[in-house]
């Protein structure tokens, strides 16, 4: 019994370590992360064609407002997963509400204010927040000039299958510089 209280203290630090996100910042640091489901979730790097961790397209689709595009990638225990946040008129630090139903295909670049996640898996999980499901980004640092955009994020989203199957993303922050 003895020995096993001697470990107990290292189980914490473990169970610690594994929930531990980058601290939020503004510099252009290239950083993604939120808990999803209360469980860490970091981006790393995507798969295929996209080896990037991260992808930020900021540009005009539907003139006159500009639209934001943030997509990260992580791989991790075998498993592929994507989280997208999509804004329209990003101009200045603020708080945007994912609260737009998007229609059947979310994942074709549409602006509205959504957000996703999606898990490569089997079955494909894709999570959408909608008018019942919903979260917010908050812009902390809009910087057009160094292209540098940092942030707050959270945001609930349902499964499209129509299980009603919900994921909870959480503590989520983001601080990328996209002029590459």
């Amino acid at each position: 019994m003895k020995a096993l209280l001697k470990f107990v203290p290292f189980l914490f630090l473990l169970i610690a370590c594994e929930d531990k996100l980058p601290k939020p910042t503004q510099s252009g640091s290239n950083t993604f992360a939120c808990k999803l489901n209360g469980k860490a979730w970091i981006a790393d790097r995507g798969t295929g064609f996209n080896t990037r961790k991260f992808s930020v397209w900021y540009g005009y689709v539907n003139p006159p407002n500009k639209q934001l595009f943030i997509s990260a990638n992580r791989i991790a225990e075998g498993e592929h997963s994507t989280i997208q946040l999509a804004l329209e008129d990003v101009k200045v630090r603020g708080t945007h509400y994912f609260s737009f139903d998007t229609g059947p295909a979310p994942d074709q670049m549409r602006f509205q204010d959504h957000a996703m996640y999606r898990e490569s898996k089997p079955g494909n999980g894709r999570y959408i927040t909608s008018s019942r499901n919903t979260g917010f980004v908050t812009f902390t640092k809009v910087d057009t000039v160094n292209r540098i955009i940092a942030g707050v994020f959270e945001f609930t989203a349902e499964n499209l299958d129509g299980s009603g199957q919900t994921v909870r993303i959480t503590d989520g922050r983001f601080d990328l510089d996209y002029s590459n």
